[in-house]
């Protein structure tokens, strides 16, 4: 008996500490600042009406052209992002317009699936009718709550919903969301990952074009999809399909025009490219086949920019495990124009190429951390240009706060040549002796920055650039100065030196956390700056001081 009551009374316990950790207090949630980063604005999607849930950029992993998950009109933009729930806080989607200029919030919706019969519905894409209003189109998992808490995680079989949305107040004019029993509705996949099943959706007249991969015969076979629905996913006429080979890995497919897609073919055993160029039905309009000089294995289209086209490669034939990673780019004739071997240091992970208009030249935003001991993480924001031979880091921004988890979450150049930055910004909380990321404080953010911010373009009277020396930018300067490394040169000291050759300062440097300098009391003239590695490597440049 005694047994009985002392396993009932630790169950009470082991309960109780359950619900707890499942429904901590919500720390105030407060923005990011950033280290020798100045936005024209930032901006975070977070309020009360969030209800203390996550909200997760998934809909911008994949910067590919004519591929619509936001929009931007007449100055203003509408993003939509997916509200990440957890068992205790509903999942759905957060849409949101703001003005371009300002970043002021014009209106936003929130729907979690307590208000759509527990089936979480995922934003898939954003368009404009005829009469300019708002439309949503969105894949809602068969399966409800609690089987499907995330929704894209647990259930790949979805249904199209939609709804029409006033593009100036907000308010929904006109709502569909699918019967999971009506079998006359099409079954498609989830759409967030682009490595899995993913769903291409395009809009067409009246009706929503959807090109997606399915399993066929057995485990290795596949066939690529293209499907009409109407707006409540019904079927229209007939379905189309090409087989291909699932060992390939991933599924590279793209719209180039109004009636022209293209689908990509890796080959391992021949190292070659094939770019299938199809219409709206798969019917090949035009082939071609690319021999290549390098390793093609996994071979991931990132982005479309700018009719180029650029994959990220991974090398898993020289090692299966830690693949050499590399940006590739091509024009639609096949040229290839950048094989650009990528080096990310230990811990910096999701790295976004942009092909920058204004000087056709190919950057690398990664997410950079660093764990300093038991909670305590230093994190910033890196830039790389990314050359033939080698990548160059030029701007690290720093992470300010304490206890905050950044990711990078999008990359979008703007008309002007200014930079949308989305991040998601994570507060971190001391839970079961570790500090985690609290799920009840989590929130993507925008930021618009110049590119000379970004260091896109140096702002300098000298912009030569030596590889194997420091690289001082603006210089002549009177005030903060960014400082490009050469490659292996990472962390250490910086030593300045007068005309006398005098050391007048020392500074520590961790040049993946920040790399720009601030240089007190000089007086004006020229210096002398030597950067020291840890390791003994040390590289110098020349620095003018002016008042």
């Amino acid at each position: 008996m005694n047994k009985i009551i002392q396993i009932s009374f630790l169950w009470i316990i082991f309960t109780s500490e359950c619900y707890a950790q499942l429904n901590l207090p919500v720390e105030p949630f407060e923005q990011i600042k950033w280290k020798n980063l100045s936005p024209k604005w930032h901006v975070t999607e977070y309020d009360d009406g969030m209800l203390s849930d996550s909200s997760d950029g998934y809909n911008y992993f994949f910067n590919l052209d004519n591929d619509p998950k936001r929009l931007y009109i007449n100055g203003q933009y509408i993003f939509a992002y997916y509200l990440r729930g957890k068992r205790t806080s509903p999942s759905g989607h957060y849409i949101v317009k703001r003005n371009l200029e300002t970043g002021e919030k014009l209106w936003s919706i929130r729907e979690d699936h307590t208000m759509t019969g527990w089936r979480t519905n995922i934003t898939r894409a954003l368009f404009l009718d005829e009469s300019s209003n708002l439309i949503h189109i969105g894949l809602v998992p068969i399966s409800t709550y609690p089987k499907s808490p995330s929704g894209y995680q647990l259930d790949q079989e979805t249904q199209l919903s939609k709804k029409i949305i006033d593009i100036n107040s907000g308010k929904t004019i006109i709502s569909y969301f699918p019967d999971n029993t009506d079998s006359t509705i099409s079954i498609m996949p989830q759409a967030v990952f682009k490595y899995g099943p993913y769903n291409h959706l395009y809009k067409e007249e009246d009706n929503y074009r959807c090109f997606y991969p399915v399993k066929y015969y057995d485990r290795l076979d596949y066939k690529l999809v293209s499907q009409l629905v109407d707006s409540e996913g019904r079927r229209v006429g007939a379905t189309d399909s090409i087989p291909f080979y699932e060992g390939q890995r991933f599924v590279n497919f793209t719209r180039i025009s109004e009636d022209t897609f293209l689908y990509i073919e890796t080959f391992k055993l021949s190292d070659s490219i094939v770019f299938n160029f199809v219409d709206k039905n798969l019917n090949t309009l035009k082939l071609l086949s690319i021999n290549e000089n390098f390793p093609i294995n996994d071979m991931l289209l990132t982005a479309y920019q700018r009719n180029k086209l650029i994959f990220t490669s991974f090398d898993t034939k020289t090692d299966p495990f830690e693949p050499p990673i590399s940006h590739v780019i091509y024009d639609l004739d096949g040229n290839r124009l950048l094989n650009a071997k990528v080096n990310l240091e230990y811990l910096e992970f999701y790295p976004i190429p942009l092909l920058y208009g204004k000087t056709d030249e190919l950057f690398l935003f990664s997410r950079y951390a660093k764990k300093l001991g038991v909670g305590d993480w230093d994190f910033s924001m890196n830039v790389y240009k990314l050359l033939q031979d080698t990548m160059i880091l030029i701007s690290a921004f720093k992470v300010d706060d304490k206890d905050r988890f950044v990711f990078l979450a999008s990359i979008d150049e703007l008309p002007d040549g200014d930079i949308l930055v989305g991040v998601e910004e994570d507060n971190m909380i001391y839970k079961n002796g570790n500090y985690q990321h609290d799920g009840n404080a989590r929130a993507m953010s925008t930021m618009r920055v110049s590119p000379e911010a970004l260091g896109l373009i140096p702002v300098s009277t000298n912009t030569e650039f030596i590889a194997d020396q420091l690289n001082l930018y603006p210089n002549p300067s009177s005030g903060p100065v960014r400082i490009v490394f050469p490659n292996g040169l990472n962390e250490g000291t910086i030593e300045v030196y007068n005309p006398a050759g005098t050391l007048v300062q020392v500074q520590d440097f961790d040049k993946h956390l920040s790399n720009f300098f601030e240089f007190q009391d000089l007086t004006p003239g020229l210096y002398m700056v030597k950067a020291v590695d840890k390791n003994g490597k040390m590289a110098v440049g020349k620095m003018v001081v002016v008042e």
